[in-house]
């Protein structure tokens, strides 16, 4: 048998040495030339080719170990080469001090620089910098009458555009199949992977990282998702709000009051997972529909029902991812993705509408569960009246989920529907909600955000 190490050494010893870059760029070329190659094989073996570029291009087999492979090495050597050129605190410090020592006249106090000057500033720099000195970039700042821009605002817009890029990486990291999205596990990975890193997540037990990895990310999927493809983009989650309210935990200080509304911290998913805890009377880690009815007194039990029916149950009891997206659905009703999640409720015969008689049904039940609590007076007639004057639907009796969305009292109509609580509030809402009447009649409020 060869020895193989000393063939490669002795080939080796005839080759001069050749820095990183350089072996990157002769790779580049090689591929490119191959590329090519290919293309004029393409033209020989189909004349269309000639004419016509091609715009199909079959996907090789994933079930390739090899493939999968490769694919994985070059997709963490391309972002690793990226991560180098994103800037970091040095490079920022080293950037400050020359846009501080670069400013322009007249000098009337304020910290501005001039197109000469934002041009030696960059001359003074990396090439890496490059980017954040086109003249695109400056005449997208505010100038003042001298076409000078400020250099603070100008130093703050470098630094999110820096730590978006190390975000996009970051994320990109997790990608396992490399399209540009994250499917369930991914994001899980992501997120347990950050739990250390964050101050405020400092006191959260290791045995609770399962759930709070749940609960952190039901919110990104539930908003991030609502087609329910089981995959989120990663452009759409640095655009979004959500991963925002995520990095907050990386603040040292953060008040109680900021913590109590924000769903990642330790505070609120210890009170999501607990209320889950309390409604579980039967201790088998699953929710029944008698038990979520105990979420809030005034849900009706059409409603429960038609919830179950809709929504992934295990022999028709709920588990926690499923009861997460409820608790996201009730508690942010004014969104989109939570009108998507109760419409697909409320239209029973999946007509892409809710007509009179389905209005009528839900109805009914608010007002039978009112009556045995010894509330009447109340006509279905007057409220189906009241429900479309606010949906004003393009098609008469019949409410899309358009109509839902664009009235802008959405919320309030599905609030109406569902929960004879919430009903009786919208109700009285002008002469008055006297609150020990109302725990009387439902129990205690219903957990809220």
């Amino acid at each position: 048998m060869a020895n193989w190490v000393s063939l490669l050494e002795s080939y080796l010893a005839d080759k001069p040495r050749k820095s990183a870059v350089e072996n990157d760029r002769e790779v580049d070329i090689a591929f490119l030339n191959l590329l090519e190659e290919e293309k004029e094989e393409e033209k020989k073996r189909n004349e269309s080719f000639k004419k016509i570029p091609r715009f199909f291009f079959k996907k090789p087999q994933l079930e390739n170990p090899l493939y999968l492979k490769l694919r994985q090495e070059a997709r963490t050597r391309f972002l690793h080469n990226k991560s180098a050129e994103v800037l970091d605190k040095e490079d920022l410090e080293k950037l400050w001090y020359l846009l501080k020592n670069n400013t322009s006249f007249p000098d009337d106090g304020s910290e501005r620089m001039n197109y000469d000057q934002f041009c030696q500033v960059a001359n003074k720099l990396h090439p890496k910098y490059r980017q954040f000195f086109q003249p695109s970039v400056f005449l997208k700042c505010d100038r003042d009458e001298y076409g000078r821009i400020e250099i603070v605002p100008f130093f703050h817009y470098i630094v999110r555009k820096v730590n978006l890029h190390q975000t996009r990486i970051q994320i990109s990291l997790y990608d396992s199949a490399g399209y540009g999205y994250l499917k369930e596990k991914d994001l899980e990975n992501f997120i347990f992977e950050l739990i250390p890193s964050f101050a405020q997540l400092s006191s959260l037990q290791e045995n609770f990282y399962p759930f709070y990895v749940i609960t952190a990310v039901r919110k990104f999927f539930f908003f991030l998702d609502p087609k329910k493809t089981g995959r989120i983009w990663i452009k759409d989650m640095l655009t979004s709000p959500i991963l925002a309210e995520l990095y907050e935990l990386r603040q040292e200080n953060m008040s109680p009051e900021e913590a109590a509304q924000n769903w990642f911290s330790v505070q609120y998913t210890l009170r999501v997972y607990d209320h889950y805890l309390r409604l579980d009377l039967d201790r088998n880690g699953m929710l029944r529909k008698q038990e979520l009815t105990r979420y809030s007194g005034g849900l009706t039990s059409i409603f429960v029902d038609r919830l179950f029916e809709e929504y992934q149950t295990f022999e028709g009891e709920m588990d926690y991812k499923t009861f997460l997206d409820f608790v996201l659905a009730m508690e942010n009703k004014k969104t989109t993705p939570s009108l998507q999640y109760f419409f697909k409720i409320l239209d029973i015969y999946k007509k892409g509408a809710i007509d009179t008689f389905v209005v009528n049904l839900f109805l009914r039940s608010i007002i039978a569960k009112l009556e045995s609590l010894e509330k009447f007076g109340f006509k279905v007639d007057d409220i189906k009246d009241e429900i479309w004057d606010m949906a004003k639907p393009k098609c008469l009796y019949a409410i899309t989920l358009d109509d839902l969305i664009s009235c802008g009292v959405g919320d309030t109509i599905v609030s109406i529907l569902s929960d004879a609580r919430l009903f009786y509030e919208y109700d009285q809402r002008e002469s008055g909600i006297d609150v020990d009447e109302m725990e009387d009649m439902f129990g205690d409020k219903p957990f809220q955000l």
